[in-house]
């Protein structure tokens, strides 16, 4: 879980899924928690819940940004499986739950869709216009490409290379995508129930997307002409 100030929906949402995971004795969970940067306290409440919850906290002075510290959760995830997800909240545990029984095997990742996007309108356009692009350049017949709700094998996300996965700055899931095609691993789609934000900022500013559209294109464009 990449985590930057998220001091309002932490804690709820490590008690949610602590509650329910520890009743699945056929599995043993960790949260790696990616804080990145955080000024609102959410550091210091992330060294109070280790006293509650299995969790391996990589807290960061610096902001990485999301993508490097979605990479940094994977490599330090010690389990056979890792889910990669946010931490707004909007996802909950009972949509991995809901697939537990149907873990992905090797080379397969288990991608979400959320059904229906609890998203502001200006995040949602900007997600259905770019995947207008996103198809054209990796025909990866997912619905929601950008969703981060993302199972595998910890040996099938090692298969990505680094370098590719961080041409993408903002948009890291459709990067993520692109990467996985470009390596012939497949994805296997399951929806998700997604809901609003309550606390906290949701969205980009409409200011912002014009230079997010830029870069995240020029990211595709990199991922899918790189000679790796």
């Amino acid at each position: 879980m990449p985590v930057h100030n998220e001091y309002d929906n932490l804690e709820t949402l490590l008690k949610e899924w602590d509650n329910e995971l520890k009743n699945i004795f056929t599995i043993k969970h960790e949260f790696v928690i990616v804080e990145d940067g955080s000024t609102d306290g959410t550091k210091e409440l992330i060294v109070e819940l280790q006293n509650k919850y299995p969790i391996k906290n990589l807290s960061s002075e610096k902001k990485r940004g999301y993508s490097k510290a979605v990479l940094e959760g994977i490599k330090a995830s010690n389990g056979k499986y890792i889910l990669c997800t946010d931490s707004d909240n909007q996802i909950k545990v009972q949509s991995l739950i809901e697939n537990i029984n149907q873990l992905p095997e090797k080379d397969l990742f288990l991608f979400g869709n959320r059904s229906p996007r609890n998203d502001p309108a200006n995040r949602i356009i900007y997600s259905k216009l770019f995947k207008i692009l996103h198809d054209l350049l990796f025909s990866s017949k997912l619905s929601d490409p950008s969703c981060p709700f993302v199972i595998g094998e910890k040996e099938t996300f090692a298969k990505l290379p680094e370098s590719l996965l961080l041409k993408m700055r903002e948009g890291f899931w459709w990067g993520f995508v692109g990467v996985v095609k470009k390596k012939k691993l497949n994805f296997k789609e399951v929806s998700i129930r997604h809901f609003k934000r309550t606390k906290g900022e949701a969205g980009y500013k409409i200011s912002s997307l014009p230079g997010i559209i830029i870069r995240n294109t020029l990211g595709l464009l990199k991922i899918k002409f790189s000679k790796n």
